[in-house]
């Protein structure tokens, strides 16, 4: 069969596999399949199962609203997180047969956990937890403390109803605002409600589901509880908790113990920095979790920490009174390493994760004294997730020519579990790939990957493609990228560097940047564009770049820095660190990374500015932003727009609507890819 070139439309056949948990019997896998739907243009997900024995694969759900599978623990049955009913909430799956069932909750804002026995589960909802008499602030109006409360329990959703044109014009949704974080990108308005910890007990029969009690609340001061995880033995909770006044001007988080019997919680480990994902160890004297120490404040690597907590049990048990324990009392696995650490699962006495090395996703394990070893470690393919039980280790991975999958790990030898993408693969002429490092201009060695066209010669020259990624401390590494592969489709040399900034190369590498954007970096990814033009076959007079949030940001600054690139789009760009101050939902990263705040930094806010350099622009941009978008707000893109047209230079603005930081629609999706393509073609054509 003759292959053929990928297209934009390609968007609707890639499948994208998350999520998956092994069977406790560990003959199966469940996990779910994502795919973009060009029809009701949004992403279906659903549930799969395949069998380690026979590598049957069948699917289990077809709504297309279905995530986060967990088996029960004696593998009869399958809770999952279904939009189904209107809203996230918890369904069962009895894998005997028989249709998914609802089991009614509150909304389901994190992933769930059955408790060991698997008579509940655990999940966390947003809950309005304020005071009978509360008052939004000093002076509010008397009803506004109701008025608010009501909002926040979304009542009229409640009651299974909208309201109609009428009740809504009677309704006061007037915001009033008075927390510093009062808004998330991909959620909007927080309002007044905190994240809680709930347990739904599950019933055996789904006819008497009515009959059991509802869900009960575990958690209930006004602070915000999340990613909680059961003990071994169904008598603890662990959780991610900052109980503090000013908790939103704090990069720090706490883990706190919830004893399931008396509803008790405890403070035990106060967390120099953030913490995420604390896993208790089989045997429920361990508690691992990732997290840092704020060395370099927002732009800090996170590592995998181990705390031991069998002795704090045993305190609790005797009465004694809990001191917190501290960083210098947890064991900080992958600090001697120097890179980022995720993705942790336990198995018997050892903790598998996944450790981010110059730009791959490897994976490591490590007892239970934090001793080190490595697993599987490639650099060519990424692996981005992990499962395993006793002898069974799955992953996914996928490579710079190769579609995401589903493995099985045995030792040295790694074999193919999912087949989603095979006959896209096979249709496909894909561009092969190089890894290459080169030297910065003050010697500082950078790596990069370039993606050659189909029917590549070096005796030839092409267009080149520069992608530049966001972060700034995102990486780029051995792993499928749609859209390198797209434009190398169209003959285009691709190439992408994880300059100065980077993750995955150490914790000086990635904050040496800190308050100094569009120097190191800027010049690591133009030693990179020289090192791949000195090879010959590069058109100097054609070359183009793209970039995305930071990325965005550096595809502004080269324009205003450099003119030899034909065209450039920046998308969800930042090019105004004075004015962008406070219009992000990520306030305090951004003042560490920009280096500094309006009223106290106001020259060098703007010294990394690309607006400040806005006359300097000879090159034709096009200016991308989705309309919603919180992390960078759209008026960083409209400022930049402004002020290049009205210096009569070539530049165009293209909006999104309804869209947050990424692009969720299909149909954005597929637009932007063919916009970029036609964007790109006209200005190559135009040298031709």
């Amino acid at each position: 069969m003759q292959k053929r070139s990928l297209n934009p439309e390609d968007i609707y056949r890639i499948k994208h596999l998350s999520q998956m948990d092994l069977s406790p019997d560990e003959e199966s896998v469940v996990y779910v399949v994502g795919e973009a739907d060009q029809k009701e243009d949004k992403v279906l997900r659903n549930l799969y199962l395949t069998s380690l024995k026979t590598g049957e694969t069948k699917k289990l759900t077809h709504t297309g609203k279905d995530s986060a599978p967990l088996f029960s623990p004696d593998g009869t049955r399958i809770a999952f997180i279904s939009s189904r009913s209107g809203k996230d909430q918890i369904w069962i799956l009895p894998l005997e047969g028989g249709e998914p069932w609802h089991l009614l909750t509150e909304e389901v804002v994190e992933g769930i956990e059955w408790v060991p026995d698997g008579k509940g589960i655990i999940f966390t909802s947003q809950l309005f937890c304020k005071e009978k008499e509360w008052k939004p602030y000093p002076g509010a109006p008397d009803y506004d403390g109701k008025r608010l409360q009501n909002l926040a329990k979304k009542i009229h959703e409640e009651e299974g109803k909208e309201p109609g044109k009428e009740e809504k014009a009677q309704l006061n949704e007037t915001k009033v605002i008075t927390r510093f974080k009062y808004r998330a990108d991909g959620k909007g308005y927080l309002g007044d409600v905190r994240s809680q910890v709930l347990r739904r007990m599950v019933p055996s029969d789904p006819v008497n589901e009515k009959l059991e009690p509802a869900s009960c609340q575990l958690t209930g001061a006004d602070f915000d509880y999340r990613d909680p995880a059961v003990s071994p033995d169904g008598q603890h909770l662990i959780m991610v908790s900052r109980q503090t006044e000013e908790a939103d001007l704090e990069n720090q988080d706490d883990l706190y113990l919830l004893n399931l019997e008396t509803n008790e919680s405890y403070l035990i480990y106060e967390g120099p920095g953030p913490i995420m994902k604390p896993l208790w160890s089989p045997c429920g004297d361990y508690i691992a979790f990732v997290g840092h120490d704020n060395g370099c404040g927002h732009s800090t690597t996170f590592h995998l920490w181990l705390l031991e907590a069998g002795s704090i049990i045993s305190s609790l048990a005797e009465g004694d009174e809990i001191v917190p324990r501290n960083e210098k009392e947890a064991v900080n696995v992958t600090g001697k390493l120097d890179r980022p650490a995720y993705g942790a699962c336990w198995a018997g006495d050892e903790l598998y994760f996944i450790l981010g090395d110059q730009g791959a996703g490897s994976i490591y394990k490590c007892d239970r004294q934090g001793r080190l070893e490595k697993v599987f470690l490639s650099r060519d393919c990424s692996v981005s997730s992990i499962k395993i039980r006793d002898e069974n280790l799955l992953c996914g991975v996928s490579g710079p020519a190769q579609m995401p999958e589903f493995y099985r790990l045995r030792g040295s030898n790694i074999e193919t579990l999912t087949h989603f993408n095979k006959d896209l693969q096979d249709e496909l002429s894909l561009g092969e790939w190089q890894s290459f490092t080169y030297r910065s201009d003050d010697e500082q060695e950078i790596e990069a990957w370039v993606i050659y066209p189909p029917g590549f010669r070096a005796d030839e020259e092409y267009p080149m493609l520069l992608l530049i990624h966001g972060g700034p401390h995102g990486a780029y590494g051995p792993s499928f990228m749609f859209k390198a592969q797209l434009f190398a489709s169209r003959g285009y040399v691709v190439l992408y560097t994880n300059p100065r900034g980077s993750e995955t190369y150490g914790q000086e590498f990635a904050s040496c940047i800190d308050g100094n954007w569009g120097q190191l970096d800027y010049r690591d990814i133009m030693s990179g564009v020289d090192a791949l033009s000195e090879k010959g076959f590069i058109k100097e007079d054609s070359m183009f770049a793209f970039g995305w949030s930071y990325g965005g940001y550096m595809a502004c600054w080269i324009a205003t820095q450099t003119n030899r690139f034909r065209a450039i789009c920046a998308g969800a760009s930042i090019t105004n660190m004075l004015s962008g101050y406070g219009t992000s939902d990520i306030t305090l990263a951004d003042e560490w990374e920009y280096g500094g705040q309006p009223w106290q930094d106001a020259e060098e806010l703007l010294r990394q500015s690309p607006l400040n350099y806005v006359e300097n622009v000879k090159t034709p941009l096009m200016l991308v932003h989705g309309e919603n978008d919180l992390r960078c707000h759209p008026a960083q893109t409209e400022e930049f727009f402004v002020a290049l047209r009205r210096l009569g230079k070539e530049v165009v603005m293209v909006r999104y609507p309804e869209e947050f930081h990424g692009l969720k629609r299909p149909l954005h999706e597929h637009d932007l890819q063919q916009r970029l393509l036609s964007w790109f073609q006209h200005y190559r054509q135009a040298d031709e």
